[in-house]
């Protein structure tokens, strides 16, 4: 079993290498200061040194007594001077190297030692030298002394032992070691609080586990089927999934932009205000469904959000699959509601006798589903339509609305890029549209037209409804509606317009108050001109 001394947990790791380099770089700190302390204190004491050396080789009283060999008056000012001077020692010796002052009275009238007089003496030098002399290793400074006639009659040292600057080095080493540890030990908490805020932003993962998350995080991005978009304060897009980029028609490049350099309405991309789920917008050209969720980006409050982007066909073909179900649903209940009506009648009939009258209201029903029936066999070619129409037959009879349907000249097939999914969706939203602009009014008419020439399809939906005022671009405005109950309304001319704008066709409007008309053309294909 292998023991571990350290953890495995990078900011453990982290903590322990900045306080060994913390540590490395206290410890050189140290060695230099400790090394520029020592040269300093031997730069200042070799100074001092030489002054009080020169200072006393030119004192008249000691040239004198020098000159005359006089050993008890050197050593009595040397005495006197020695009570004011900090260094360790100071020696005078004649011009043949005998003392005639040292800190040992017994030493006086012995030659001196160390071997470094000669220059003072024979040439007249003045130095700084470092010697082992009587009282041990010292840095002394030797200066020759001159008579009148500039004679060198003698020599003056004055020196320091090392033990002395050693001494006086640790004892401000002291306060450096002190001053240094102190710092240590405020870096080594320092950086044990960096490790921990590297660690809270990091979220108390490890750096594998960042790398992990990151790398399932481009993996969920590109497996939604969903465009996703994260936007920064700036406005900036630093996260965009590959739908997206195709959604909108962007590039890397433009990435590094701010949004608004490369999407037409910006204003969709707004940051303020409150987050939204679903809302049918249009991006660079492309009918999309987007939500918003604002996310914090930083402590000062600023905030980024990140966008979902799919395509509306999606919602076109659930919207058109929900308004089949809900047309066939309706057909039902409303054919459910007439035939309970005639069977109610036709067994109060029976039940009375009545056996004529019970056949003709039969035979009157068959006459009516037959010249319903008549009516779509025009249709053969679009079973869905068919259907459909036949639905919308059966509500106009409930609303007592007259609607009347082609004849047999109508479109012999299906316009290039237009499903019967997308006719159904159009034309069930336009006879819906008519229908209740005619509810409450008495003779109510709608016409469905369709019509092809050489070089296009026309269907156009007229009801003698009350004028409509608005314009056409505000009508087919997402959201927007003339009805008073606009909760689940303001799509449905939206998605025709899309689906139409997606075929290539146009529609117009056409309306007074005697009719309003919409109209559609689309584009013919090759097949058919040919």
């Amino acid at each position: 079993m292998t023991v571990r001394f350290i953890s495995d947990t990078f900011t453990k790791h982290l903590f322990w290498l900045l306080s060994a380099a913390l540590l490395l770089v206290a410890t050189g700190w140290w060695i230099y200061s400790a090394y520029q302390l020592q040269d300093v204190l031997t730069r200042q004491i070799s100074l001092r040194a030489q002054v009080q050396s020169q200072q006393l080789a030119k004192m008249p009283s000691l040239i004198a007594a020098v000159e005359q060999n006089d050993s008890q008056q050197v050593s009595a000012l040397i005495e006197t001077f020695d009570s004011v001077s900090d260094a360790d020692f100071i020696t005078v010796s004649n011009h043949q190297g005998i003392r005639l002052a040292h800190p040992v009275s017994e030493r006086v009238g012995l030659p001196v030692t160390g071997g470094d007089i000669d220059d003072a003496l024979l040439l007249g030098k003045s130095y700084l030298s470092y010697a082992s002399g009587s009282l041990g290793p010292s840095v002394r400074y030797i200066s020759p002394i001159f008579n009148a006639d500039q004679q060198i009659i003698g020599m003056i040292k004055v020196g320091y032992l090392l033990n002395t600057l050693e001494m006086w080095n640790s004892k401000r080493l002291v306060g450096l070691l002190m001053f240094g540890l102190f710092i240590l030990v405020v870096s080594i908490g320092l950086a044990s609080r960096f490790s921990t805020y590297v660690k809270q932003n990091m979220q108390h993962m490890e750096p594998w586990e960042l790398k992990q998350t990151l790398v399932t995080q481009q993996g969920v991005l590109q497996a939604t089927h969903e465009g996703l978009l994260a936007v920064n304060s700036d406005g900036r897009v630093y996260v965009a999934n590959d739908s997206a980029k195709k959604l909108l028609g962007i590039h890397r490049k433009m990435l590094t932009t701010n949004i608004e350099d490369w999407v037409d309405d910006s204003a969709l991309f707004a940051l303020s205000g409150e987050d939204f789920l679903d809302k049918l917008v249009r991006i660079n050209g492309q009918n999309c469904v987007m939500t918003r969720v604002t996310i914090p980006m930083s402590r000062s409050g600023e905030q980024g959000a990140v966008f979902s982007l799919r395509a509306s066909e999606e919602l076109q073909a659930l919207s058109e699959t929900l308004s089949q179900v809900g047309q066939y649903i309706e057909s039902l209940r409303v054919t459910r509601h007439e035939y309970q009506n005639k069977l109610s009648i036709l067994a109060g009939l029976l039940q009375l006798g009545q056996y004529e009258q019970a056949l003709n209201v039969v035979l009157d029903q068959s006459r009516a589903d037959q010249q319903g029936l008549d009516q779509l066999k025009s249709f053969a070619l679009f079973p869905q339509l068919s259907a459909l129409l036949l639905a919308k037959l059966i509500k106009a009879k409930e609303r007592k609305i007259e609607l009347l349907l082609p004849n047999d000249e109508h479109w012999q097939q299906m316009p290039d890029k237009l499903t019967q999914d997308q006719l159904c969706s159009v034309v069930g939203n336009l006879l819906d549209n008519s229908m209740d602009a005619l509810q409450g009014q008495n003779n109510g008419r709608i016409e469905l037209e369709m019509w092809q020439s050489s070089f296009e399809y026309g269907l156009s939906v007229t009801n003698n409804g009350t004028e409509i005022t608005q314009p056409l671009d505000d009508l087919t405005t997402l959201g927007y509606t003339t009805k008073s109950d606009s909760k689940e309304h303001g799509i449905g001319l939206y998605l025709t317009q899309s689906i139409i704008e997606a075929a290539n066709g146009h529609m117009e409007l056409d309306s007074d108050a005697q009719a309003t008309s919409f109209t559609l053309y689309f584009p013919k294909n090759k097949e058919a001109e040919c």
